[in-house]
């Protein structure tokens, strides 16, 4: 099963992603080209970074630096908005807000839904 799936919605000025399960450092690489191949293709200043988080493990510790390493990206991507849509968990949503808040990212939203 992939790891992530990455859409471009024009229509909604929105790339939605979706991330599932732990990433292996392949996963990464793999995620990271097809990442900047989708941001390249768009304006991002006016569009949304919408990432679906729902069936997204609780981050193991030897995981967040290559997550931090995905939100410095996101965030010098430029995007208008990027927001983290997950479910119920009060321990990932802390995890993807400290997250967010280490690399400077001023325009995040966590969202659960």
């Amino acid at each position: 099963m992939k790891k992530y799936d990455i859409n471009i919605v024009n229509d909604k000025n929105t790339i939605e992603m979706a991330v599932r399960g732990s990433f292996k450092e392949e996963d990464v690489q793999n995620f990271v080209r097809d990442y900047q191949s989708a941001v390249s293709r768009v304006n991002v200043e006016n569009f949304t970074l919408e990432v679906d988080c729902t069936n997204m493990d609780i981050l193991r510790q030897e995981m967040i630096p290559q997550l931090e390493n995905s939100f410095k990206m996101y965030n010098e991507s430029g995007f208008k908005t990027v927001q983290f849509n997950t479910k119920s968990n009060a321990i990932l949503k802390l995890q993807l807000h400290r997250l967010a808040r280490n690399v400077g990212m001023k325009n995040a939203k966590i969202v659960e839904v």
